[in-house]
């Protein structure tokens, strides 16, 4: 929604990178170079965090696991499962 009104010229967008990377990448309108200029400002804001969490004691199906790889580069089934034991305060993440 954000981008739509920016493409009308409505002002500007403040979005995660995630929302643009598609247009970096994929480039929707053909010309290589984009529709919209896409400038970080991560020093401006700070760090974000987002976080998942599982159940201890839950019982996850390959698809939580795959859920949770795509998530995150540093989530694996290994890292998971270390800390759904409950025996580890660090995970190294």
């Amino acid at each position: 929604m954000i981008k739509t009104y920016v493409r009308l010229g409505l002002g500007v967008g403040i979005v995660a990178e995630m929302a643009v990377r598609e247009n970096q990448a994929g480039d929707l309108s053909g010309d290589g170079k984009g529709d919209l200029v896409v400038r970080p400002a991560g020093t401006l804001f700070g760090m974000n965090l987002a976080r998942v969490a599982f159940k201890r004691s839950a019982y996850l199906r390959n698809f939580v696991y795959t859920f949770a790889e795509l998530l995150s580069d540093r989530l694996d089934r290994h890292l998971i499962a270390k800390a759904m034991s409950g025996t580890n305060t660090e995970y190294e993440l």
